[in-house]
């Protein structure tokens, strides 16, 4: 290898050294913000919806449980919407809570041990779609484990309409 091929050999590895050890400068800003999730730093424009809004009224990301409890079902009485809950439910939670259309009502596989709550029980009637909204998104007290990465926000309330209906007959 000719002394010219060497020294920009070196030169190039010297520089790639160098560059890549280099950082933009905004990154140490970037690295102490300490913004939350959906925030930005610049103003919104007007009639702009953010990313992780569902038509404006129900945010993708829930801080916590009670966020949820005073959303109103978007779905509610939709045939479609029950139909799709249905499906949902027996894929997702009639494992663990049974088939709530059976007349007598039987728990699940799992429920028969860990006790899974029949979701007919008046308890479950009286609280607000948006509760059950985010019990399904969080998970329950004990077993239940959170569902909210696996359905999406419309699937959450296919679920909840369905689980009305049911309710309702019996």
């Amino acid at each position: 290898m000719s002394g010219m091929k060497k020294i920009v050999l070196i030169g190039c590895l010297v520089l790639g050294l160098v560059t890549s050890a280099q950082a933009l400068p905004f990154n140490s800003d970037m690295v102490n913000n300490q913004l939350k999730t959906g925030q930005t730093v610049r103003t919104r424009p007007a009639g702009v919806v953010p990313r992780g809004v569902l038509s404006g009224d129900f945010p993708l990301r829930l801080e916590k449980k009670d966020d949820a409890a005073a959303y109103v079902n978007p779905e509610k009485n939709k045939p479609e919407a029950i139909i799709a809950g249905r499906r949902l439910f027996q894929i997702h939670c009639l494992p663990c809570h049974g088939d709530l259309e059976k007349v007598p009502y039987e728990p699940g596989v799992t429920g028969k041990f860990l006790g899974a709550p029949n979701l007919n029980a008046q308890m479950y009637k009286d609280r607000t779609d948006g509760s059950i909204y985010g019990t399904i998104h969080f998970g329950g007290l004990a077993i239940m484990p959170p569902y909210g990465w696996k359905l999406s926000p419309k699937e959450h309330w296919d679920v909840i309409s369905f689980l009305r209906m049911v309710q309702a007959t019996h």
